[in-house]
């Protein structure tokens, strides 16, 4: 983009410039109680940070006081973010003081104002001539970033007014963005050309994919769920209540038609929408890189989530294309980006009588997170001590359950293991990987099968593009493929294989409820976008 500035965009920078000194003046009144327990070498590196930073609309191109004062700020902005991380650091993440946590946000967030305050006045260089009165030099990604890494770090520590108030930034930072005719990324077209090849999308999973589920993937199944259509808290609790009187304990059920009436139903399987509440897909999200988890070569890392998007939409049009996963998994994108949250509802059946009822519960309010990736993503075999409502919201999963009642030994639970330097306890993941020893289309076997395995090799086959002529190679393959799968399940000679489990497939509104215990392994058919409610 390039071009002048006009009234209204001046309009749309002063609402952002007032968002701005809101923010700095809620961390001022803030800070001396939420800090009072550090040490003062501390807390006087936030004050130096916090309250010698000026509100954004006393910036002057006319003095180099703003000059020398912005960068004396910014040496104690850098020093601050440092000393979090260390801090931080320093500590199993769920042992993180608080104090430390909203120090670390308050960091970030200043970091941010001062992308933004310095952005009018390049205090760097002094240089008066880059001031621009409508702040078209604004750098929205690295604003954007600092802001993120806040909000992701600081997750639920964030008290509800900042966070409202940041929020309320990121929206005016949108609207400027749009309404200024400027190149954001500073002459580089790179983002533009991004949101041009996502816009060339029409659906983050295809409704092709319906017909691939139906008639492929829907023969593996093996012992369905049991299946309850478009639940009530009524017909949930009547439903329970007959499982009771032959169980001990709740027992999984398939809710279908559960998430039909949510905004995020219609509006999810647009690229171009999940675009516009990303800030054009510059919101940063943590993302998982790797087959799952476990594997050895698991890692994460903060990348853009236009940046993403595109992967994924390229991994569906481009199967063969060698890239490595990426996930974004448990993670609490809906408090995160404000605007999805009021895309979706917290199921009526969380309070329904049947988990009332319960005598314990782990968790005191509703734990929400998202988990959004291509297809083949997995969440290898594991257990949460949490019960929990898994809605499909776009897209196909399979998902395959073992009772809670299973002896543990047989479920092969690993140990302590060593994740990116720490020793982390897996017990509650299991050692057995199913698509090394399970058969069939949903475990990877598609291709000595001549099965399909995405929309367009679906149209391939159909159109007659690849030969149906007897393959010896293939059938040598499907050979050895099935004595190597049964070479892995002699390694797990107790476990379940062919019976003690449940299995389903979710499609788009549908839900799933897992009782807390049971093991789970979740693998995505489709490009998937769902939703967990732990509770």
């Amino acid at each position: 983009m390039g071009g002048s500035s006009t009234p209204s965009s001046a309009n749309s920078v002063t609402d952002l410039k007032s968002h701005a000194d809101k923010i700095r003046e809620e961390i001022r009144r803030t800070a001396p109680k939420q800090l009072s327990t550090l040490p003062k070498s501390i807390s006087g590196l936030h004050t130096e940070a916090a309250l010698s930073l000026p509100p954004t609309s006393s910036i002057s191109p006319q003095t180099d006081d703003d000059s020398a004062n912005l960068l004396r700020i910014k040496t104690a902005i850098i020093a601050l973010r440092a000393l979090c991380q260390t801090k931080i650091n320093a500590y199993p993440f769920s042992s993180v003081p608080l104090p430390f946590l909203q120090l670390h946000t308050h960091a970030w967030i200043l970091s941010a104002l001062h992308q933004y305050t310095s952005s009018r006045y390049d205090a760097d260089v002094g240089d008066r001539s880059r001031y621009s009165e409508y702040d078209t030099n604004i750098p929205f990604d690295t604003i954007i970033f600092d802001i993120d890494t806040a909000l992701i770090i600081g997750g639920s520590s964030i008290p509800l007014q900042l966070r409202r108030l940041v929020n309320e930034f990121l929206e005016a930072l949108y609207a400027a963005e749009e309404e200024l005719d400027v190149d954001s990324s500073n002459g580089n077209s790179e983002d533009q050309t991004l949101i041009s090849s996502i816009k060339r999308f029409n659906y983050f999973c295809a409704p092709e994919y319906k017909e691939l589920i139906d008639t492929i993937y829907l023969r593996s199944l093996y012992a369905r769920i049991p299946t309850l259509a478009s639940p009530t808290i009524p017909s949930f609790d009547a439903y329970m209540d007959q499982i009771l009187l032959k169980s001990a304990s709740l027992q999984p059920v398939h809710l279908t038609g559960l998430a039909v009436t949510w905004p995020a139903f219609k509006t999810w399987n647009s690229p171009s929408y999940l675009l516009s509440v990303t800030n054009n897909g510059r919101r940063v999200v943590p993302v998982e890189i790797g087959k799952s988890y476990v594997s050895d070569s698991w890692t994460q890392e903060f990348r853009k989530f236009g940046s993403l998007l595109l992967d994924w939409l390229q991994h569906d049009s481009q199967p063969d294309r060698a890239c490595p996963t990426t996930y974004l998994a448990q993670h609490d994108l809906l408090l995160q980006v404000d605007p999805l949250r009021a895309d979706i509802l917290t199921p009526d059946l969380i309070h329904s009588a049947t988990f009332a009822r319960r005598e314990t519960s782990t968790t005191k309010m509703t734990l929400i997170n998202a988990w959004v990736g291509p297809a083949g993503t997995i969440s290898p075999l594991h257990t949460d001590p949490h019960d929990n409502i898994l809605v499909q919201v776009v897209g196909y999963k399979y998902v395959r359950l073992y009772p809670a009642t299973v002896s543990k030994e047989k479920m092969y639970p690993r140990g302590i293991e060593n994740q990116i330097g720490i020793g982390v306890d897996m017990g509650n993941t299991s050692a057995v990987e199913l698509e090394r020893g399970c058969f069939g289309a949903i475990f990877g076997d598609t291709d000595v099968l001549d099965l399909p395995t995405s929309v367009s090799d679906m149209h391939d086959k159909r159109n007659g593009k690849e030969e149906n002529e007897f393959d010896g190679d293939k059938f040598t393959r499907l050979r050895e493929r099935i004595l190597d799968k049964k070479n892995y399940r002699d390694g797990y000679e107790e476990f379940g294989w062919d019976g003690e489990f449940l299995d389903c497939i979710l499609g788009p509104g549908d839900g799933l409820f897992i009782p807390a215990g049971w093991w789970h392994y979740v693998k995505s058919l489709s490009p998937s976008l769902t939703i967990s409610f732990w509770f």
